[in-house]
């Protein structure tokens, strides 16, 4: 009988801190099983992780462990061994076997022992109905080892081969896995169910509050009866996002296809902040100080018209260096006549200054964007250039009309901090010239490749930079069109500008320029990082493919701190090569280099 002083919680207190708080000590894991297996094994182990995050109950290490005999049998299973035999111990006893109230004391190792058995081989390997043109992983056939990983990546690919061709809906309809363990084989067949070739029915966009419905849809270029594919799908994400007016943009077919065989598209998005005002600034020892700042609108005209104000300016260290500046607005409509084309047009005066010249310039240009394929694109336009040019002491006033034409190519994932990819952009612009100056061609072209080694810990950069006039004397066309070497941007190391022609004594511009800048960047932690550099540079008297010119070159170290809106700089750098060179020269800003 109990006692009247009887009270429950003196007994089950003691027992639940027994059985959900007893401290587990000295534990430690241990795997027996065949070298090409153990590894697998141990990835997949909760007890591993329970272990390595320290959990102190005994009661959480015995429900890691019972749920390892499934994850061990699914490892084994991922590298084709189905008759496996699989024991897990805690001191000696199976764990399997333990009662939900037996739960030890204390746990001091845990033992797997496995048994894999043979490996399987595929003995049939079918998928069925396969699209034309389908690809299945070449190691999914028989003969080959039976991984469970090749039947999901089989009919994976199976399904995607019938949408590429427009059945939207395909679905597996069966699965067949048959284990036949006297031959180590294992039978698979999977059956598809491809449903009706669809094609594109309404299309239905929500989310948007500012951009009008139908400028979206003129942006993504929609339209019904196009055949359904997911490449169709990716293209109308691309266009809606490359516009910078949304957040995201979700895009996927309708959950059940209409009766005429059409399917519905459903385009989600978010709005990006509609303004943004943001500022830069870079100083370097003998390129002084710059300082920029911009605003834009993203959503002018409820369109996704974007609007851009620009404001720069820079003054040289020497004391008698000029201020140089420049003021400009920008204005893009996307999806004009083509939803891959764009209307642009800007304006801007500025002023650009050296030793040898001083030049007040007000450019306007009108013209068309074209994207090609997701990473080229195409522009053109009319350009109008004037420029009051001072020669010091000659004066010269300089009207240029031209029709600039460019490809870009860009496949950097990061355009702040490039780890991998391609960026090359080529500029040609005919000229007529009017007033002082004479008729001729510019061309100009900036390629950069960047790739990573040891899991992005290392960044080989390499930037090339070409720039040339054609069919015009120097001294018949602005300051502005030709070139200079030396500082950030060209070559570290070496004085700003500090490398052109001789112009009575003083450093005049080029005709012609070859640039060359090699980079290590070594990522010492997650946010800082070290560079180690050298820039090349050449001016020519004349185009850079015929003239003759001088070079000069640079080399130098850096360090690198990474925030979210891009790496701050801090380059030091002396000169190597060429006879321009003062002393070491440091550089400080936002951004790699290049």
């Amino acid at each position: 009988m109990l006692g009247a002083d009887f009270r429950p919680y003196k007994v089950i207190f003691p027992i639940m801190t027994a059985l959900f708080l007893t401290p587990a000590t000295a534990q430690e894991l241990v795997i027996s099983a065949p070298e090409e297996i153990e590894d697998a094994l141990r990835a997949s182990s909760l007890t591993r992780v329970a272990l390595a995050e320290e959990t102190t109950t005994s009661q959480d290490i015995v429900a890691a462990a019972k749920a390892d005999y499934r994850r061990f049998v699914s490892a084994l299973y991922a590298k084709g061994y189905y008759s496996a035999t699989v024991s897990i111990e805690i001191d000696g006893r199976e764990v399997s076997s333990l009662s939900p109230f037996e739960t030890p004391a204390q746990v001091a190792t845990i033992s797997v022992a496995v048994d894999p058995g043979p490996l399987f081989r595929f003995g049939r390997a079918e998928v069925t109905p396969l699209a034309p043109d389908t690809e299945l992983p070449d190691e999914f056939q028989t003969g080959e080892p039976a991984l469970s990983g090749l039947i999901s990546q089989a009919a994976r690919a199976a399904v995607q081969g019938w949408r590429d061709q427009g059945h939207a809906k395909v679905a597996v309809a069966g699965q067949s896995v048959t284990a036949n363990h006297a031959d180590a084989e294992l039978d698979v067949t999977v059956t598809l169910d491809t449903g009706p070739r669809l094609t594109f029915g309404n299309l239905e966009i929500t989310g948007n509050e500012d951009v009008r419905t139908e400028r979206v849809e003129a942006m993504i270029g929609f339209e019904p009866g196009m055949q359904f594919s997911d490449d169709n799908l990716d293209t109308i994400q691309r266009r809606v996002q490359r516009t910078g007016a949304f957040r995201f943009a979700l895009v996927k077919e309708a959950e059940v296809a209409n009766p005429d065989d059409t399917i519905d598209i459903l385009v989600e998005v978010q709005e990006e902040q509609k303004r943004r005002l943001g500022f830069g600034g870079e100083i370097g020892s003998s390129d002084g100080v710059s300082l920029t700042a911009f605003w834009f609108h993203r959503n002018l005209l409820g369109g996704a018209e974007r609007l851009r104000f620009d404001v720069a300016l820079s003054r040289e260290i020497e004391d008698n260096a000029e201020l140089e500046y420049l003021v400009g607005t920008s204005f893009v409509k996307p999806s004009v006549f083509a939803p891959e084309g764009d209307f642009r047009t800007s304006i801007s005066i500025s002023r650009e200054a050296s030793e040898s010249f001083r030049e007040d310039i007000f450019e306007f240009n009108i013209g068309f964007d074209y994207r090609l394929t997701e990473d080229l694109f195409t522009y053109g336009g009319l350009r109008l250039t004037t420029t009051r040019t001072d020669l010091r002491p000659e004066k010269r006033d300089f009207l240029i009309v031209g029709a600039p034409f460019g490809l870009v190519y860009d496949n950097r994932e990061i355009t702040t901090d490039a780890r991998e990819g391609i960026y090359a952009k080529a500029e040609l612009f005919p000229f007529l010239g009017q007033r002082d100056a004479d008729d001729g061609a510019r061309l100009t072209v900036d390629a950069r490749y960047y790739r990573s080694f040891a899991e992005e810990s290392l960044t080989l950069a390499a930037r090339g930079q070409l720039g040339s006039v054609f069919n015009a004397r120097s001294g018949a066309v602005p300051e502005s069109f030709l070139f200079l070497s030396g500082g950030g941007g060209t070559v570290r190391g070496q004085p700003f500008e500090s490398l052109g022609v001789d112009r009575n004594g003083t450093v005049g511009s080029g005709e012609g320029f070859a640039g060359l800048s090699l980079e290590a960047r070594y990522r010492l932690t997650d946010t800082i990082g070290a560079v180690g550099f050298f820039d090349y540079g050449f001016i020519t008297e004349g185009d850079v493919f015929t003239g003759s010119g001088k070079s000069h070159s640079g080399a130098g170290l850096g360090l690198r701190y990474d925030t979210p809106v891009g790496p701050i700089r801090l380059d030091i750098a002396a000169p190597v090569g060429g006879d321009t060179d003062d002393g070491v020269q440091f550089y400080f800003g936002l951004g790699q280099s290049f």
